[in-house]
């Protein structure tokens, strides 16, 4: 069961005692990462918000004193401008000026006249403004989660709520004199990104922290989504000041596609009404989920080379996790990241735009969906491990597909004609600047020399260049959900086809004597033979590769692949969940069906002639019956065509 892991944080500081007590929403925490300016004027602020709920909480309490941190001493006077206001564009109740004695220190000011809470106040606002040069952050937060309302910067002549910018709170706090005695919850911003499916049930992994003054022993937690809400009660609880409790609730689903809104709510704090503002305690927001035989792909693309020593292993270890894993993956090997190769053609190079410095690169490498995940590298290309395969491999699992794909190819074997049709149909709006599709040519099981491999060594799925013309592909224009863009194009697949990394002005010649005469040998480079570089094809290990992702030529962690399909030369892949294509005129019947699965049973959506199921060590299983959890692969024939895809029942 995949869940959705919501931050729901409760961010009012209370620490004092019976005297004074310090409020605010920072949790304290300093850290260099945490400096930032916002807008492009010298000016810049921050200011916290306390709500009137919380202020009828602390009704007769007197502020002395106030607190700032901020990550610069350059302002242009070496001071803080601070304010006490009832709204950012009133006139405030208390101003003045400190200075700035550190960075990451708190600087302190000590009103005049301390102000009395009346109770009556609909919010309070204490902050801080200053000019500094436009080359220094002087903007300070924690890093935590944002929440919505509390947190306010300045921006280009106006302030700005930074809910969303994943800032955190400032750090900000004000003293009021007295004990302090109350309870608070508050839930933060949280991420409702992530793929999942109509019909199956999801559960929702929450945590909040007790930032009142007394303990909680009990609280009940809601959840509404479509029309349908949970109640889970909590009890028997010692969850004191400052403590953080983290809950699941389950059985969360909808039993229909598109969008939905889901709602948490924590509330009945201590078996009742004792939390001073409720107007917080719940998080909403907007879940996409996929039709229930929604299926995926993952693009796993290796770089090699046949002079790498290393790269067998490399290429062992990637089988072995690709092999054991449960999802369905489309290989690709580019020849590039060591030395050019056989094999090599003209647009591997752009690939290594991938790689975290494309000018020092390194084999064997994979990167899976072109997706970086920092935990592991700033950039999608890796190193090939088996831990870190793995890890990549399962995120790209949990990512959106956004879209599907329906991949049809046609082979004339006399003419040597490849037709080529793909139809990408968006699920979802989907938010990137600029998204593309590219299609690419493969080859399985060419023998050739391999260092540490020997001279028959198999190289599989390597690229044999791209269908679009280019490394990049076609953008696309129209993204309107439930929109299908269709593409297609007719190519020859030639007797052989030339690496065309290697170029005529590469070309060297060498003499040779051959039965008592001198002959003229053409080397690329002195290294390959031309005729080496000319790579027969063999149609039947050659697949069509298509891929719908990101674009953006600034940023090589900006590329993520969406999703992928395969199709080997004159076959047909249609993802399920793309729907029915009998309105695309110029596409004939589909020879090969669509094969998903329900309640553990493999469906087949179209005509065929026989269906197998294997289990993932080869053993035959029987195709009617209901499968147990695990992955299986399945072949279907229809006709003179067959297809082989790999499915996963949960």
């Amino acid at each position: 069961m995949r869940k959705i892991f919501l931050s729901l944080s409760a961010f009012l500081l209370l620490a004092g005692n019976v005297n004074a007590a310090t409020i605010g929403y920072s949790n304290q925490k300093i850290s260099r990462a945490n400096m930032f300016r916002l807008g492009d004027t010298e000016k810049q602020g921050q200011a916290i918000r306390i709500p009137k709920a919380k202020l009828q909480a602390l009704k007769g309490k007197t502020i002395d004193f106030a607190e700032f941190v901020v990550s610069s001493v350059n302002t242009n006077d070496k001071k803080l401008h601070v304010f006490l206001t009832t709204s950012l564009d009133a006139t405030p109740i208390a101003e003045g000026t400190i200075d700035i004695t550190r960075a990451f220190k708190e600087c302190k000011w000590t009103l005049d006249k301390p102000y009395t809470i009346t109770g009556e106040e609909e919010n309070l606002y204490i902050g801080y403004t200053a000019e500094i040069p436009t080359t220094y952050k002087l903007l300070f937060s924690d890093g935590s989660y944002d929440i919505n309302g509390y947190n306010f910067a300045y921006k280009d002549g106006e302030w700005v709520d930074t809910y969303g910018m994943n800032k955190g709170s400032a750090l900000i706090s004000f003293n009021v004199d007295g004990e302090v005695n109350y309870t608070d919850v508050i839930m933060g911003r949280t991420s409702c990104a992530g793929y999942f499916k109509a019909g199956n049930n999801y559960s929702f992994d929450a945590r909040f922290i007790n930032e009142g003054t007394t303990t909680i022993t009990s609280f009940d937690a809601k959840v509404k989504i479509d029309g349908k809400e949970t109640t889970q009660h909590f009890e028997n609880l010692s969850i004191r000041p400052k403590g953080v409790y983290n809950l699941t609730l389950n059985d969360i689903s909808t039993d229909s596609e598109g969008e939905k809104n889901v709602e948490v709510e924590i509330f009945n704090v201590n078996g009742g009404n004792n939390d001073i503002d409720t107007s917080d305690n719940t998080f909403s927001g907007n879940i996409f989920f996929y039709p229930n035989n929604m299926e995926r792909s993952i693009l796993v693309e290796g770089f090699t080379g046949q002079d790498c020593s290393n790269c067998p292993g490399g290429h062992l270890t990637m089988n072995s996790v690709i092999e054991n894993s449960t999802e369905n993956i489309v290989e690709v090997s580019h020849h590039a990241g060591y030395y050019p190769d056989m094999y090599t053609m003209k647009e591997d190079g752009a690939y290594l735009f991938y790689y975290p410095n494309p000018s020092s690169t390194f084999a064997p490498a994979v990167m899976v969906n072109r997706k970086a995940d920092q935990d592991i590298s700033s950039a999608p290309v890796i190193a090939i491990d088996n831990k870190n395969l793995k890890t990549l491999i399962t995120k790209a699992a949990e990512s959106k597909p956004y879209v599907s794909l329906n991949l049809y190819t046609k082979f004339d074997d006399a003419k040597r004609e490849l037709k080529i049709k793909l139809q990408i149909k968006p699920h979802e709006q989907i938010t990137a600047d600029s998204v593309l599709f590219n299609v690419f040519l493969t080859q399985d099981n060419i023998q050739g020399p391999q260092s540490n491999g020997g001279s028959e060594y198999i190289h599989h799925h390597v690229f044999r260049g791209t269908v679009t013309g280019n490394s990049w592909g076609i953008l696309l224009t129209d993204l309107t959900p439930g929109k299908v863009s269709t593409w297609e194009k007719t190519i020859t697949i030639p007797e052989s086809i030339h690496s065309s990394y290697w170029t005529d002005d590469m070309i060297t010649y060498t003499d040779k004597v051959v039965n008592g005469e001198t002959v003229k040998e053409a080397w690329y480079e002195g290294k390959y033979k031309v005729e080496q570089t000319n790579i027969k094809t063999v149609i039947d290990d050659m697949s069509v590769v298509a891929y719908v992702s990101e674009y953006d030529t600034r940023n090589n962690a900006k590329n993520v692949v969406y999703n992928c399909t395969e199709a080997k030369l004159g076959t047909t892949h249609t993802q399920a969940g793309f729907g029915p294509t009998t309105g695309v005129e110029t596409i004939e019947n589909n020879n090969v069906a669509n094969v998903y699965v329900r309640n553990g049973k493999v469906m087949v959506d179209g005509k065929y002639d026989k269906l197998y199921v294997y289990s993932i060590t080869g053993g035959m299983v029987d195709a009617n019956s209901t499968l147990s959890k695990g992955a299986y692969i399945i072949k279907v024939v229809a006709g003179n065509k067959q297809m082989t895809k790999k499915i996963l029942v949960r």
